[in-house]
């Protein structure tokens, strides 16, 4: 067998290696997704919980000032009724008013934060669908990656053994060649000249078009001991053997 014929054999059991892993690692970047998104709501569900029990400590101290604040403005009351003169009780009065004053404000305050903590909440419960909508989808991943493996997993291992087996034929240098190419074009390595005019001598590469120097054709027809590449895609070359023969009958 042949260089070229080597290759082909190299380069078919390649592309269903290829294909069954593709499968599997499609699943694997989907599940990686679905890992990543999951992931972000967890982080945005910590953050927001931990907001809202920051606003609820802050609720809880401003009632415990306000409350402190009622003690104080009922003792004041105490002490405006037992008054003995006008310039104390005034000074009670104005004490007492300061104090209703900050008592209004803690009670705005306090209002806001609790207008906070139930957006916050209500977000938070968005959140929470969100993320076992998510989770459910995440499983979902989860057991078809394990699928897919289980469905490739045997018939991948015997074509792995069959490429190494096919590779082992073909010098490390060319092996090299056809490694690069396969993972520069996910796998399309190799493609048949086309014909576009005999008369004129001119062929082309079946996968991109670009015109060939008559030369590679007539190495591809004359040697099966060399690689010829597209000048184009770098895809290696091969020549059907039907139009091998013409070729070479003649030459």
């Amino acid at each position: 067998m042949g260089l070229i014929d080597q290759l082909l054999t190299l380069y078919r059991v390649d592309s269903q290696v290829r294909g069954l892993r593709t499968r599997v690692e499609n699943a694997e970047r989907y599940l990686a997704v679905q890992d990543r998104l999951l992931a972000q709501i967890r982080g945005e569900q910590a953050e927001s919980q931990l907001h809202i029990r920051q606003k609820e400590a802050s609720a809880a101290n401003l009632e415990t000032e306000r409350e402190s604040l009622t003690a104080r403005i009922e003792k004041l009351r105490e002490e405006l009724n037992s008054s003995t003169t006008s310039k104390q009780y005034a000074a009670v009065q104005n004490e007492m008013k300061v104090l209703k004053e900050k008592a209004d404000e803690l009670d705005t305050e306090a209002l806001e934060i609790l207008e906070e903590i139930e957006v916050a909440r209500t977000a938070l419960e968005e959140l929470d669908s969100k993320a076992d909508e998510r989770a459910t989808i995440q499983v979902k991943a989860t057991e078809e990656l394990e699928q897919r493996r289980n469905d490739v997993g045997e018939r991948l291992n015997e074509l792995e053994d069959e490429r190494a087996q096919a590779a082992s034929h073909i010098p490390d240098t060319i092996l090299e060649i056809f490694d690069k190419v396969a993972d520069d074009t996910e796998g399309e390595t190799m493609t048949e000249v086309r014909e576009v005019s005999r008369r004129h001598r001119e062929y082309a590469c079946g996968a991109c078009s670009e015109e060939l120097p008559f030369d590679s054709v007539v190495r591809l027809t004359n040697s099966d001991k060399e690689v010829v590449q597209c000048r184009g895609c770098f895809r290696i070359l091969y020549l059907a053997e039907s139009l091998k023969g013409e070729l070479a009958g003649t030459s």
